[in-house]
């Protein structure tokens, strides 16, 4: 076993909370994204102790409550998490040991909270991933039931409709609209910045700012700079981590500082993926050999996600399979390979979906990929792989030749044409 516990000293903040949340891991009740504008709504906001779900307890937590897009009503109380503060969640929040320690714990105040937000939709910044997790997590654990609530994270909308601006953190979107942040990383005054870009954005963009699935600026594929550096230096980063073969206890506190800097990256590829990793293991403090094992696993999945998504077995037929292609072609352009896909039976998907089979990269690559080594269509598969789903990643040196054969022995492509593939 690796002894991964951090300190409560100078030398860095310690992420890892006295009390494990005891495996509320895949929150299969947990609300989902409202996906839309709404007047009536809760703005729920969170102070805790680190940056990581499994491993922080919340130390402040705030509401507001809205009708008709008025503030009605504010809910607030400081939390004591009855073990010391980590200095630099102190150092972010300015919340000191001193001011929780005549205060309520989270079970005193979480049956007040969860009738002042009652069945609302939530409102958040960067809620999706850690606030709502949070909760859900915290009424399991104290309850013994789900926090069911759907939710509009802010994150996600101002990435949707805002660009030209450095970063996705509330206080930079404040800044966006001119806001005064002064005493902001306090939970109800970043309730109250949410509410003003809430109605900022739903001002400047619409209704189609909040439908991930109308919303215009989805329809192109926006590069946002800022956001695609930051993930190309994540898999810099998890490269030269791998490159030894070997992942240190140094490796892993260099990252976790990382990942906490950069938070307003979630709900992209492979972020999300890095950052559960880490919050899976960092747990309990302790890191065994098989944890180790599996953050290599998933670090390389990251790194050279063709290569261990790849059918290794071949490609037994494109009969009434779906095939979408990402990047560009050494074959040509790439309306003259899904010629080539459909001469062979395949059926072409212009975006990766569901039913979507196959993914094929273009020797040539992109430019404008985000990761550098793969973009957009292929974070998309990563994701639903993720969620169980068997989307082949392959590169067009193998799957060209391969076609090729099929279309000249058109009965064994027929035969298999019922794979499982």
């Amino acid at each position: 076993m690796i002894n991964f516990k951090i300190s409560m000293s100078k030398d860095g903040p310690s992420s890892i909370c006295r009390e494990k949340t005891h495996g509320a891991r895949k929150r299969k009740e947990k609300g989902k994204s409202a996906n839309r504008h709404i007047d009536n709504y809760c703005i729920v906001d969170l102070e805790t102790t680190g940056v990581f779900v499994a491993s922080s307890a919340i130390i402040e937590i705030s509401a507001i409550k809205v009708r008709n897009n008025q503030v009605v009503d504010e809910f607030s109380t400081l939390v004591n998490p009855h073990f010391p503060i980590p200095e630099a969640a102190t150092a972010v929040n300015h919340i000191t040991d001193e001011m929780v320690k005549d205060a309520p714990s989270l079970n005193d105040v979480i049956d007040t909270f969860l009738s002042f937000v009652d069945a609302d939709v939530i409102v958040g910044y960067n809620c999706a991933a850690f606030d709502m997790n949070l909760l859900y997590d915290s009424v399991q654990k104290l309850r013994g039931m789900p926090f069911r609530n759907d939710y509009i994270d802010l994150l996600h909308v101002s990435r949707r409709s805002i660009e030209g601006v450095e970063n996705y953190k509330l206080e930079t979107i404040s800044a966006y609209f001119d806001l005064d942040t002064t005493g902001e990383h306090r939970a109800l005054k970043d309730c109250f910045l949410t509410k003003s870009c809430y109605d900022g954005i739903y001002e400047k963009y619409g209704d189609d700012a909040f439908n991930a699935h109308n919303c215009s600026y989805l329809g192109r594929e926006i590069q946002y700079s800022s956001e695609t550096l930051a993930l190309r230096k994540l898999k810099g980063l998890l490269q030269g981590i791998l490159q030894d073969g070997e992942i240190t206890s140094d490796e892993i506190e260099s990252l976790r500082f990382w990942v906490e800097d950069h938070r307003d990256l979630s709900g992209h590829y492979p972020f999300d993926r890095a950052f559960n990793a880490l919050d899976d293991v960092l747990e309990d403090g302790i890191i065994s050999q098989q944890e180790l094992e599996d953050l290599k696993k998933t670090f390389s999945l990251i790194v050279d996600p063709v290569k261990y998504n790849r059918c290794h077995d071949g490609i037994p037929t494109l009969q009434n399979k779906h095939v979408c292609l990402t990047g560009e072609f050494s074959y040509g352009a790439k309306g003259s390979v899904e010629k080539l896909i459909i001469n062979a039976g395949g059926i072409i998907d212009k975006t990766v979906k569901t039913s979507t089979n196959y993914l094929i990269v273009g020797a040539q690559g992109s430019d404008v990929w985000k990761a550098g080594n793969y973009g957009a269509k292929i974070q998309q598969a990563m994701k639903f792989n993720s969620k169980g789903r068997n989307i082949v990643i392959e590169k067009e040196a193998e799957f060209i030749p391969r076609v090729n054969y099929l279309i000249e022995h058109p009965g064994e492509n027929e035969e298999k044409g019922n794979g499982t593939r």
